[in-house]
């Protein structure tokens, strides 16, 4: 994805992106990125589909050859995105059996990370992203205190599902270990891991928050609510800040 903006007749102003020409009107014809080391979480890296990738490998390299089959072609951003989704091909069952077995392990931690914090009875919640800390309070006083990565948000706006990995805004400390989840997805070519923003529902972050607190070995996940959508995260270590005002509250 290039750094200038270009006028869409479609989606008016957006990034500028490049893609080979097959992909712009095609579909199921696979699709094949190319990251820039320099740029590692870009949205919309350069792309192009199974015909062009067996070109490329015959001939080496991108060469006259391989440059011309190919005969990039510049679309914006969301134009980039709706192609990536009608030519992206993969075997569905890997994504199903991943959620499935990543539910299962979520749901048993997060039942005894509620009962054990009690989550629910909680005033209300705080995350600082500099720390990367998730405060629960009670009549103004902190009371559990939880390490947290996030794993990204859901845009109820444009209905769309974002890794934390590809939001520029998000700290580091907090952002980084969402990119195991993009690696799962790189292995095995899955899309929803793979690509940084899809068209999702809020079922769709609960289920890739799931996969991500199982990689990291999380004792549970939480989501907060934030203008026009959720943020999710996962939680991998909690502790009561004051057993004495623990008592108090809650009478344990």
């Amino acid at each position: 994805m290039s750094n200038e903006k270009i006028e869409c007749t479609t989606h008016g102003m957006a990034d500028a992106t490049f893609v080979c020409q097959h992909l712009v009107k095609g579909e199921k014809l696979g699709f094949h990125v190319r990251y820039d080391p320099e740029i590692p979480d870009e949205l919309c890296p350069d792309a192009w589909c199974n015909q062009c990738e067996e070109t490329l490998n015959s001939e080496g390299e991108w060469n006259e050859t391989s440059e011309a089959f190919a005969d990039i072609k510049l679309l914006c951003s969301q134009c980039y995105e709706i192609a990536r989704d009608r030519n992206w091909l993969e075997d569905s069952d890997t994504l199903d059996n991943l959620i499935c077995s990543s539910f299962e392990y979520a749901d048993e931690k997060q039942r005894s990370f509620i009962e054990k914090f009690k989550v629910n009875d909680h005033e209300r919640w705080d995350w600082y992203q500099e720390t990367g800390k998730l405060i629960f309070t009670h009549d103004g006083k902190p009371q559990v205190e939880a390490d947290i990565h996030f794993s990204g948000s859901f845009s109820s706006k444009s209905n769309t599902w974002m890794w934390a990995w590809a939001n520029q805004h998000l700290n580091e400390i907090i952002k980084t270990r969402s990119r195991e989840v993009r690696k799962i997805g790189q292995d095995l070519h899955v899309q929803k891991l793979e690509a940084g923003r899809w068209l999702a529902t809020e079922v769709d972050g609960w289920e890739m928050t799931s996969i991500l607190a199982k990689q990291l070995g999380a004792i549970g996940t939480y989501r907060t609510k934030k203008e026009g959508g959720f943020t999710y995260m996962v939680i991998t270590k909690a502790e009561w800040v004051s057993k004495s005002k623990v008592r108090s509250f809650f009478g344990l």
